[in-house]
Order: C-alpha cells, then structure tokens, then sequence
C-alpha cells in the first residue's frame, strides 16, 4: 500500500513537472497556428477554431526567416565541430599528461567558464574589431566556442580519467602511438559521452543570444534568436511571426535530441555509474 501511494505521488508530480514544462512550448505552438488578432485573445483558446499558417509564410517571406537559420546553422555547426575537436584532444592531454603546470592551466581554463557569459563581450568585441571581424559570423563563432570550449575539456577530462588505461597499454605495445591509439581506441569507445557533450554544445551555439546580439549588425551575421527578438520593433509586436519563429526554433534541437537519445542516455548513465 506504501508502495502504491509513493508511485501515485511520483506519477502525480512527474506530470505536474511536465504539465509545466509542455506549457509554454504548447502555447506557443498553439498561437503560431491563430490569426494575429486573436492572440492576444483574454479567452484562452489551445485549439483555435480556425487554423491558419499565415505566420509562418510571413516568416519566410516577410522576415526572411531562412537567411537567419542558415546563419545559426552555421555558428551551431561550427562550434560543435570546434569544441569537440580541440576539446577533446585537450581532455585527453590534461588527463593522461601531468606536465608541469598542468593542474594550473586546467584551472584557468575552467575558470572561464565560471565567468558569466556578459564579462567577456566587451573584451572579445574590442579584440575581433581590432582584428576587423565584427559583424561576421566567425566572431559570434569565436564567442561561443570560447565560452563552451572548457565545458568541454571539464567533462571529458572526468570521462578520460575513468577510461581503462589497460587499452591504451595494449596498444602501446602493439606499436601504436599515442595520437593513433587516441584516434582508433579511445574516441569510438568514448562515442556516448562525445555525443552527449556535442549535444550540449550543439544547443548553446544554436540558443546563442548574447553573442549574436552584441556582435552582429546586419542580416549577413544575424541568427535566429536576435532575428525573433527584432520582431518586436519598439511600435509593434509580430505575435504571430515570433510564435512560427520560436517553434521553428525548437524544432532542430527537439529532433537531434530524438535522433541521438540512445547515445545521449548512455553518456549520462556511464557518467553517472563513475561517480
């Protein structure tokens, strides 16, 4: 009886969370679909009595909505790629070398995750415009990536720690060199955390805000985040362009993450079994 009434109260508060969760993403999914003046309607209406997809054609052809999902596409892409190559090779090394300082370094580049993200747009703004690369799509790329690289290395540096050396030994004496065994060993074994963390990575660059906001001017470097905020232009709100414009936004991330939800749920369990 104890047991049925815990799972009734596990079940009930799991929907609750749910419940609210879902909320804001059904409403806005909800409001994409309704003519612009009933939005802001004071009844509330989930299904409206008449479907339209206006929004969404004024988003691609009114706002050119295209144009700014290429360019997040572009900078979620690019940080990825980035992130995950330099930091994991950099995990491995912090991990598997103990050079001297190492312990030092690693701790001034966890440190700048530590900071918030708005500490460092001045200082990167002044240093891209000095190199003459504002308003491009590299300098939000930069920012993103510099502050979602030590993320990277932190956690897979705990995954590598906890990596069978036993391995790495065989391949060593099987005439492998580091790098190779690195390549053909290591990395496929440790494809669930690398997915994981790619995940994570991937969602920052693609929900960028700041960095797109403060170091891009026109549309050639504008993503989609900064693009759905102009829609709000100071004289009118385009309700029903920035609800199309939000639940587009949610697609790419909702199908990734139902793509790789395999490899995701075994990167987190493998690194919650090595705790």
């Amino acid at each position: 009886m104890k047991l049925s009434i815990r799972t009734l109260i596990i079940s009930i508060l799991t929907f609750m969370i749910l419940g609210i969760t879902l909320f804001p993403i059904l409403w806005m999914f909800s409001s994409s679909l309704k003519p612009e003046g009933t939005i802001l309607s004071t009844s509330t209406i989930w299904i409206p009595k008449k479907i339209t997809l206006t929004n969404y054609k004024d988003l691609f052809n009114r706002f050119h909505f295209q144009k700014y999902l290429l360019n997040s596409i572009i900078i979620a892409v690019s940080t990825t790629i980035i992130s995950i190559m330099f930091g994991v090779v950099a995990a491995y090394g912090f991990s598997r070398y103990n050079f001297p300082g190492s312990s030092k370094l690693l701790f001034l580049v966890i440190l700048v995750r530590l900071f918030t993200p708005a500490a460092l747009v001045i200082p990167l703004y002044g240093m891209l415009d000095w190199l003459g690369l504002s308003d491009t799509l590299l300098s939000i790329i930069i920012g993103v990536t510099a502050l979602n690289l030590p993320f990277v290395i932190f956690m897979m540096k705990a995954f590598f720690d906890d990596f069978p050396k036993e391995l790495e030994e065989a391949a060593k004496v099987d005439g492998m060199s580091p790098f190779r065994t690195l390549v053909t060993i290591v990395i496929p074994l440790s494809m669930p955390a690398i997915v994981t963390v790619a995940l994570f990575s991937f969602s920052l660059g693609w929900n960028d805000f700041l960095f797109g906001l403060s170091f891009s001017q026109t549309i050639k470097s504008m993503p989609v985040t900064v693009a759905i905020a102009s829609m709000d232009t100071g004289f009118k709100i385009y309700w029903g362009a920035m609800m199309a414009g939000g639940t587009v936004l949610s697609i790419p991330i909702l199908l990734i993450t139902l793509i790789f939800q395999k490899y995701f749920v075994r990167g987190i369990s493998a690194g919650a079994l090595k705790q």
